[in-house]
């Protein structure tokens, strides 16, 4: 297996151990105040806390609303083509940008940062519950509509393949029928 060779490690791991840190402050805060680490949570509560990180995921990674903050970690250029305005973009592929753009590009890095932010005011604000309801319902919402946008696709690719089957088995059905 070959890749081109990235010269991101040394800045993924500075990005580790800046995660790292912040748990571990996030972990001291909560310490601090409850006095000891807190040992349950309701399955209600933590289903909701992960919608929570899900629908931030999917809007920090995917969704067009956050395009102009992904977008502060590329290199853009305008330009016209046809009377109409384009932007070329092209990812930072070194340095601290390259990291920043990779990171907000990666649903799984994105996933750790928000359940962290999730859980840390999950315990810290008492007002935060509503902001992660919130979230939980647009989150909830956004996966039935990924799901019933995958039903759809699956659907309008089993009729296309019908329809391709069903025009070869005409063109047999034509070619045999000549051939009497």
């Amino acid at each position: 297996m070959t890749r081109p060779k990235e010269d991101q490690n040394t800045w993924n791991f500075i990005f580790s151990l800046f995660f790292l840190c912040v748990v571990a402050g996030a972990m001291w805060e909560v310490w601090g105040e409850y006095d000891t680490f807190p040992h349950t949570i309701s399955i209600f509560d933590a289903t909701i806390m992960a919608f929570a990180a899900f629908r931030i995921t999917r809007l920090v990674v995917y969704d067009k609303i956050m395009r102009w903050f992904r977008e502060l970690f590329v290199h853009k250029r305008e330009f016209e083509q046809e009377g109409r305005t384009y932007i070329e973009i092209h990812p930072y592929n070194h340095g601290i940008l390259g990291t920043l753009h990779d990171l907000l590009g990666c649903p799984w890095c994105i996933g750790f940062w928000s359940a962290l932010v999730v859980a840390f005011v999950y315990y810290m604000f008492p007002w935060a519950w509503f902001v992660i309801l919130f979230l939980a319902l647009a989150g909830a919402g956004s996966l039935l509509q990924l799901t019933a946008n995958m039903i759809g696709w699956k659907a309008e690719n089993l009729k296309l393949d019908a329809q391709e089957k069903e025009a070869r088995l005409r063109e047999l059905i034509d070619r045999s029928s000549v051939g009497k």
